[in-house]
Formats: C-alpha cells, structure tokens, sequence
C-alpha cells in the first residue's frame, strides 16, 4: 500500500496535515489519552478509543509501524473520593476498574498498544520533570505545591482556539494555595491527610493530572511525535495544559498533529454522570454484539459529535446485517459467471480515499456499502467471476480489518438444531402452514439469527 497519503485535521493549526514520520523511519507514534479509572467504562469512553484502534489499523494496512501508546490515570480526586465513599484504598478502586477498561478493550476486538502505563508507576519520571520546568523558570513552589507558570508560555491557547483572558472568564480554572495567576495549574500538589502521597524534593504530595501524560509519553515515545489523541472534551485544560509543560520541557513542538474525537450525546445533552445518562460497556455488550457498537460509532466521522439513539442502533443493525448477507452469499458463490459487471478496484480505491481523507469512516462505509449492493446483485444474476470473488473476499476482508469486525457469530447456538428448525420450516412452507413457518422464522430473529429463503433454499447468519 506504498503510495497512499493519509492526511488528519490538527486542532492546533486547524488544518489538515499529511500523516509521515518524523524521523528517519517507518513509524507513526501515537499517544492516547486514556481513562481515569474511577468507574466502568461507558460507551462514550469507547468512542474515542474505538475510532484510534481503526486510526492505528489504517496506519498499519498503508505500511507503516504503529507505536500507539494507551495511558491509565490511576491516581485523581474522583479515585480517591470513590475509595473514600467505599472505605477502601485508592488502589482498590484503581485496579478494579482498570480490569473493566482491559477487559472491554479485548471484547471489543481492539489491537493491543505498544504500552498501557499507569500514571503512579511513573511518578519519579514526573519528579524529573518538574525539577528541570522549575530550574528552568517555567514552574515555581508554594508551600509544598508546584505550579505551572501559564504567563511564561506565549502560545498558550491554540489548541482551545482561546486567549489567556478568555479563559479566566469562560473557564471554571483549578483552585490552589499559593498560585501566582488564575490560569497557573499543579504540576504537585501536597499532601492532605488520609489520601495517598508520595515524597519529593517539596515534600509529600501527588502529581497534578496534566503532568502525568507529559511523563509517559516523553518516556515511551520520546518527543516530537507524530499524533495525540483524545477526546475534543481534553482540548482545555489537559491538553493545553500539557502541551505548555512538555513543549517547555523539551524546548521545542512535542506534537505534530493534536487530533480529537467529537462527544457523544445521548437525547441531545452530553452524556455525563451527573446527567444520569451513562451507558456502561459491560452491559451494552450484553444486549450488542462488538461488531455492532463498532459500527454505530464508525458510522459517524470522528470530528463530529454522535447522537446515540434508537435510530442508530438500528442504522447499524440494518448495515451489519446486509454485509453479513452478501458476505454468506458470497463464501457459498460457486456458479461463477463471465464476470466484467463490477469493478471492485474503482470501489476499493473510493473506499480508501475516503479514509485518507481525514480518517472520514462514516463516507467510506457509504462507498462500501454502495460495493455491497451492487456486488449482490451481481450475485442473484450470477455474473460474479471466480476472480472477481476472490478480489471481493479480499476487499471484504480489508474493510473487516480496518473496521475492526470479525462478521463472527458472537452468539452460540447448535448449528445442528438451527438446521433442523430451518428443515422444519421449510416443510411446514411446503405445506402452507405459514403462520406456525412465521413464528420459527420469529422466535429465531429474537435470538439473533436471520433466516433468508433463495428459491429452495434456505440460508442464516446471526446478527
């Protein structure tokens, strides 16, 4: 796949940037901003995490290494007033939730990072990087605490698009003893009783969120690097915030391309715990299948805000299911035509195009579902030739792989008692008792399985 150029939006220019390495290589280096591990994971969570597993996929499929870098904040007020609530440590909470957050990335058929560090296993490199930002002038101490001096950073705000002033007034900023400006924000806060601390040359405390990825991404990528991500509610204060330390840090730009992941919405209002409208993973997979949750979310571009509804979800249903259908037909296809009715090339070309296009999933699963239609209808005419199969199960299984779909059947059920019901069926069609032939076909969509009758025959996939 040499040859194709990949290009993403940067918020910070607010233009589209060519995706290449910055060095002498062939790897694109990616960090993600991950959870702070204080509850399950909830869908809008995977949102952002789902669309930089197909970013990293289409990375890999056009010929580049991928180092993609996944944090876990592990240590945060919300962590440590949950352990409080609880009567257990902070650590309890941290791991308990950090098992959910692993546990649903598997589920989901996610590609495993390069690394998933915890932000207090990496405190000493924070401790390093403070001292150096205080030697420096960029940071300063009060009383047992370590700010940020915002002043002594001039391009602060591109990335939120906002001036100093701006933020002052339209910003709730992070309180603090002893900062010098509003907008200043902890790079160590000390230590209050019973929560947990650790020691450093201005005494017990804790590191500020910020410096946290500032920390693991300069140890594990080593900046400048090629992509950030996270979601587009990280532009203000985090990224910012963190731009400023380690752009301060290292002396020079630590990111070429900033790039953020629209919210999703549930009933048009955030989804957020204080709205009470959080849909928690663990129990959306047991009503959906992978393969399911990954397209409503692809089938948004990744800029803009989604919209979860009923509606969606049975965009989707429909979409997965037509894929499923065609795919079946077409691993069954053996009466070959002369072929020549479908250029699968022109529509794999539309499909990839779209995609590096910055990253656009939702116009290139319409190009590929405009491949599906017709490559059904050259099915049901039977002009399909063996090549041209083959190129389609190709094409099939590239756009699986950069999706991130199996087209497995999630659901387990005896193949042998689903042939015989179909049997049953079709004999009772056969002899037109067809409301009794109705509810099998019924009660079997019910558990997921869809049954398709062409001519004689009876086929089913599961959904």
């Amino acid at each position: 796949m040499s040859g194709r150029i990949l290009r993403l939006y940067d918020t910070r220019t607010g233009k589209k940037k060519e995706v290449k390495p910055l060095r002498n290589d062939n790897i694109i280096r990616l960090y993600i901003c991950g959870p702070t591990v204080y509850d399950y994971s909830h869908i809008g969570h995977f949102k952002t995490f789902i669309t930089y597993d197909s970013l990293v996929r289409l990375l890999k499929y056009i010929g580049y290494d991928v180092i993609h870098v996944v944090n876990i904040t592990d240590i945060d007020d919300k962590i440590i007033n949950k352990a409080a609530e609880e009567g257990v440590s902070y650590r309890d909470i941290s791991e308990k939730y950090t098992d959910d957050f692993l546990e649903i990335w598997r589920r989901l058929n996610m590609m495993p990072p390069y690394a998933i560090p915890r932000a207090t296993y990496h405190i000493q490199d924070m401790i390093t990087i403070i001292n150096k930002l205080i030697e420096d002038g960029y940071a300063y101490t009060a009383d047992g605490n370590v700010y940020f001096s915002v002043s002594k950073f001039e391009k602060y705000g591109e990335i939120s698009k906002q001036k100093t002033d701006e933020l002052i007034q339209g910003y709730r900023v992070e309180e603090g003893e002893g900062k010098i400006d509003m907008l200043d924000f902890a790079l160590w806060k000390k230590s209050k009783e019973g929560e947990p601390s650790w020691e450093s040359p201005w005494g017990p405390g804790r590191p500020g969120w910020h410096i946290e990825c500032t920390a693991m991404s300069n140890r594990f990528l080593d900046p400048p690097f090629e992509i950030h991500g996270g979601g587009e509610d990280l532009k203000f204060p985090h990224h910012e915030n963190e731009r400023a330390q380690t752009n301060s840090y290292i002396g020079g730009e630590a990111v070429y391309i900033w790039m953020h992941v629209g919210i999703l919405k549930f009933a048009k209002e955030k989804m957020s715990k204080s709205l009470g409208n959080i849909i928690i993973m663990r129990d959306m997979l047991k009503k959906f299948s992978p393969d399911l949750i990954r397209l409503i979310i692809l089938s948004t571009h990744y800029r803009k805000q989604l919209e979860y509804s009923d509606d969606k979800i049975e965009e989707a249903k429909n979409i997965l299911r037509r894929i499923k259908r065609v795919y079946r037909k077409l691993m069954d296809y053996e009466e070959y035509g002369v072929g020549g009715s479908i250029d699968i090339d022109s529509y794999r070309d539309r499909f990839l195009n779209e995609l590096l296009n910055d990253f656009n999933t939702a116009s290139a699963l319409s190009s590929f579902m405009s491949f599906i239609y017709r490559l059904e209808s050259t099915i049901d005419n039977k002009k399909l030739s063996k090549s041209e199969k083959l190129n389609a199960l190709s094409f099939i299984e590239e756009f699986k792989y950069i999706y991130g779909l199996t087209l497995k059947d999630e659901l387990k059920h005896d193949d042998k008692l689903i042939g015989l019901l179909i049997n049953v069926r079709s004999e009772l069609r056969r002899r037109r008792i067809y409301e009794v032939a109705d509810m099998i076909r019924n009660m079997l969509g019910e558990m997921g399985i869809v049954l398709e009758d062409l001519g004689d025959k009876t086929i089913y996939y599961r959904i």
